[in-house]
């Protein structure tokens, strides 16, 4: 970006005006004064009841006050307070306090004002994180105005937002005293939830700069016909700065017809805003192309081994985008232009005739960023084993067994790889050792084996059979793969976890991995606050399945299916018949709060994922039974049964996309308490909701508001009842129940 002396260009906003390169003249000038100010509160964490590192007696404060009462629409205040409490400023959206005009985007403008910034940070002794700021900002869309009064326990929905910021941030994550002016932009937003790869851009071009109320800063943003100014002026220092790269269309992308413009705060920031000034002019604005995603890098992956024990050998390979594959033998050519869609596994049925044969693998894409073909030359080796198809390892690979290390090159698709009891060390199944879609590869343990290391499963197509990880992790990288009696406990983080990579594209992202009659418990990670049972969470595609699993006594959720802005949406995953209790606690660490330990945490961060969920139990888990957790998906839950969590034992929120994304469906699912009582009622918002039977004000009511006889639930509550005798606490009831409330 570029600076420049303010001194050179500004001594007022008008002047600053006609420093902007704009095409505008004098003649073209708006009048300003009829415009209307209001305030308005949006996006996450803005909630009246988020208090994370906020006093006690200021959670909920998000305001904007002219001579101490709130701000009502009007004519522009003369003098204003805008305060944050809650919020956050993140990579892809907003929460924040925004005291703004509605200009349309035919219009430029500059606004300047007084800043003084009285507070930033907590007040309780924990470090600023940076997601804290104020300042001036203009946008493309504002959020839906959070709920006053809120209903109990609900929170605010993400609001994202194409905007550029003039904005004072903290120094750095310590409380200094000081603060650095940032010139930012976030574009490439086309959904209000927000779009996976948009770019957001942070110029701190001036730093460690001390505040307080004695401390007044000018501060200014101007649009241009091509982009936007910043200014800074704190008496001693002065400084103007371009965006460069912030095109002035990105303000007209979710709302062509409006930009909304004024002054903010978010999470623990106060400023008092004077001596406001505003200019308009008519735009002649650039048509400048918009931000789309960069396009992840062609990823090439060989899928087959380097040795082979059989001489019918299957050449195998994927990418991330759709292209051609050519394979040549030993300098023959044998396939030439073979289409390939993104992500499916390229296979190429060959003989080895030799004890060693190279192949030349070129692969060329046919998207993407980059179509230069991409080669790669991979010599398989030939090796004598009496029975490739049946190898049994040992820990040690003595008495005549292999390592499994050894095994899992040699063994052959459609293969199996036995495990003697013993315990054993952490493993990677690479790409390369994948079996093929006709025919997937086998690990079958016997009763008494155990890993103490992570394994890691890049893996694809293969059939895992009674593993059970002590103390480490299971992260499955790879797809169509079939998991069955796995046991995951006391792992430093989560137990079972589908997942990938950033940056190999979402085609190569784990997909169609089925888990079934697994159990995961007792997984703690340092911090006490990310260690679930399972999930599939993090750039997960299409079609994992969990069936017939229990997940139990982990410090955060029983299964955790978030996702981020920045990568996009998850694949839709399903969970069937599978039950999740007591989370939010291990078997030696207790509850603590409501803030841990949801059963079942269908998403994250605002993006619509269309999950099903049926037949499922979550019982006495520390938070929620069931969440939404800000999906506003179309979501599927069927015959699911949620008795006794601590906060919700249903909570889908009401979304504010519904114009742009339906609401799921809920039918058939009940809830019920009985020795946890709980304030809240539960919530569910729902484009189809039939046969249910909810906690109304403590009581189990049906769709009708009648509630259920208590008579008829003395078997399910008799069973509800938690012995103090068991070694693991609920873990005879849920059985019970389960087999109660199984329709």
């Amino acid at each position: 970006m570029k600076k420049t002396n303010i001194a050179l260009c500004i001594s007022s906003a008008l002047m600053l005006s006609a420093c902007t390169n704009t095409s505008t003249t004098a003649s073209s000038s708006l009048d300003a004064s009829d415009l209307t100010w209001q305030a308005i509160t949006f996006g996450q964490s803005t909630d009246l009841n988020f208090g994370s590192t906020i006093l006690p007696n200021k959670i909920g404060t998000n305001e904007v006050l002219v001579n101490g009462q709130p701000a009502t629409p009007g004519p522009l205040a003369k003098t204003f307070t805008v305060e944050s409490r809650g919020g956050k400023l993140a990579n892809s959206h907003e929460g924040v306090t925004f005291y703004y005009t509605k200009l349309p985007t035919d219009v430029n403008f500059t606004i300047s004002a007084t800043v003084t910034l009285d507070q930033l940070g907590p007040e309780t002794g924990s470090k600023p994180n940076r997601q804290e700021g104020a300042g001036i900002m203009v946008r493309d869309i504002i959020g839906e105005p959070r709920l006053n009064p809120q209903p109990e326990g609900l929170e605010e929905f993400p609001s994202a937002s194409n905007m550029v910021m003039n904005v004072l941030r903290a120094n750095k994550k310590a409380t200094n005293g000081l603060v650095n002016v940032n010139a930012n932009f976030r574009e490439g937003i086309y959904e209000p939830w927000g779009t996976g790869g948009n770019r957001m851009s942070r110029d701190e071009f001036v730093k460690g700069v001390p505040f307080g109320s004695d401390k007044p800063y000018k501060m200014s943003l101007t649009r241009t016909d091509t982009g936007y100014i910043v200014s800074y002026d704190n008496g001693e220092q002065q400084q103007t700065e371009e965006l460069k790269g912030a095109h002035a269309n990105i303000v007209e992308v979710q709302d062509p017809n409006y930009q909304y413009v004024g002054f903010f705060a978010s999470r623990n920031a106060k400023i008092t805003v004077s001596d406001v000034q505003i200019s308009l002019t008519k735009a002649n604005t650039e048509d400048a192309p918009l931000y789309k995603a960069t396009l992840d890098d062609v990823v090439l992956q060989q899928a087959s081994p380097d040795k082979s024990a059989i001489a019918n050998y299957t050449l195998q390979s994927r990418a991330n985008y759709s292209g051609t594959y050519s394979v040549s033998q030993n300098g023959t050519k044998l396939l030439d232009g073979a289409a390939v869609s993104a992500g499916e596994m390229f296979s190429f049925d060959t003989t080895l005739k030799a004890n060693q044969q190279q192949f030349d693998v070129t692969y060329t894409p046919a998207e993407g960023p980059d179509l230069t073909p991409k080669s790669y030359s991979q010599t398989v080796t030939k090796v004598s084993l009496k029975d490739p198809m049946n190898i049994v390892v040992n820990p040690t690979g003595s008495n005549g067994r292999m390592t499994l290390a050894q095994a899992v090159e040699l063994v052959a698709p459609g293969g199996t790889i036995t495990l003697e009891p013993g315990t054993y060390s952490g493993i990677t199944l690479p790409v390369s050792a994948s079996g093929t879609p006709e025919q997937a590869k086998n690990l079958i343990a016997k009763d008494g084996v155990r890993f103490t290391g992570d394994v890691m499963h890049e893996a694809s197509y293969w059939n895992v059979e009674n593993i059970e990880v002590d103390g480490a992790r299971y992260i499955v990288h790879g797809s169509h793969n079939h998991f069955d009696s796995m046991l995951t406990h006391d792992a430093p983080d989560t137990g079972f976890q589908i997942t990938s990579n950033a940056g190999i594209g979402r085609a190569l992202w784990a997909s169609y991995n089925v888990v079934e009659n697994s159990e995961s418990y007792n997984n703690m990670d340092d911090s006490q606050i990310n260690a679930d049972g399972f999930a599939a969470k993090m750039r997960v595609g299409d079609g994992n399945t969990f069936i017939h699993c229990v997940s139990h006594h982990n410090i955060d959720d029983g299964w955790d299916l978030f996702n981020k802005v920045e990568d996009g949406a998850n694949g839709a995953v399903t969970i069937l018949d599978s039950i999740s209790y007591k989370n939010g606690q291990t078997l030696t660490v207790h509850e603590k709060g409501g803030t841990r330990g949801n059963g079942f945490k269908l998403g994250g961060e605002g993006l619509p994922v269309a999950h099903i969920v049926k037949n499922n139990l979550a019982f006495q888990n520390n938070m929620d039974g069931f969440t939404d957790n800000f999906n506003p998906g179309a979501l599927v839950l069927e015959n699911n049964v949620s008795i006794d969590n601590t906060r919700f034992n249903f909570l889908l929120r009401k979304s504010p996309y519904t114009e742009k994304v339906k609401q799921g469906t809920f039918t058939g699912n009940r809830s019920y308490r009985f020795y946890v009582p709980s304030q809240y009622s539960d919530v569910v918002n729902a484009d189809t909701a039939q046969d249910n039977y909810l906690v109304e004000n403590g009581k189990t009511v049906n769709d009708k508001g009648q509630a259920v006889d208590s008579a008829n639930l003395l078997k399910l509550k008799q069973a509800a009842k938690i012995s103090s005798t068991e070694t693991v606490p609920g873990q005879s009831e849920v059985q019970q129940l389960k087999a109660l409330t199984t329709k």
